[in-house]
């Protein structure tokens, strides 16, 4: 018998946005996700969700500040905020998220990025855009420089595809 292959941060993005806009999802879960920060102390909360949620090979603690910035910019979005028909970069411009913060963004590394993709993932929250967020999962999780610039390409251009000019 074999193992199977461990499912992709990517693949879990759906399940894990339908856990957090779940109504019996506890509401006190939800609010610490929601206002962590990605420096100190993780709250209980994380640690918790990862252990339930998470794939178990996507689970070690190199992984935590990835994750950090991916479920709290999931449980920030209204009722998970997760529609595949909408992809990341689409909802970016049609949230009027600003080129040279794009630009930032897609150029970012590390710590930075993650502060970036959550700065992204707010201002997707107060337009109340539900979108495509396996994409900032690939983005987030990605570490060959091949695989990152066909992310940063694929987010780039669906970005301008709709950027609306005033």
């Amino acid at each position: 018998m074999t193992t199977p292959e461990p499912h992709w941060p990517s693949t879990q993005v759906p399940s894990l946005a339908r856990t957090l806009a779940d109504p019996h999802f506890s509401n006190g879960e939800r609010a610490a996700l929601k206002r962590m920060g990605l420096e100190g102390p993780a709250p209980l909360a994380l640690h918790r969700f990862i252990l339930r949620h998470v794939e178990e090979s996507w689970q070690g603690e190199h992984w935590t500040p990835r994750w950090r910035a991916l479920i709290c910019a999931l449980a920030i979005q209204r009722d998970g905020g997760f529609d595949p028909s909408r992809p990341w970069g689409q909802a970016l411009a049609e949230a009027r998220f600003a080129e040279s913060r794009l630009e930032r963004l897609l150029a970012a590394q590390g710590d930075t990025l993650y502060a970036l993709g959550l700065r992204a993932a707010r201002q997707l929250a107060a337009k109340g855009l539900a979108c495509d967020w396996r994409q900032l999962a690939e983005l987030i999780f990605a570490s060959d420089p091949d695989v990152r610039e066909r992310i940063n390409t694929r987010i780039a251009r669906d970005y301008y595809r709709n950027l609306k000019k005033d």
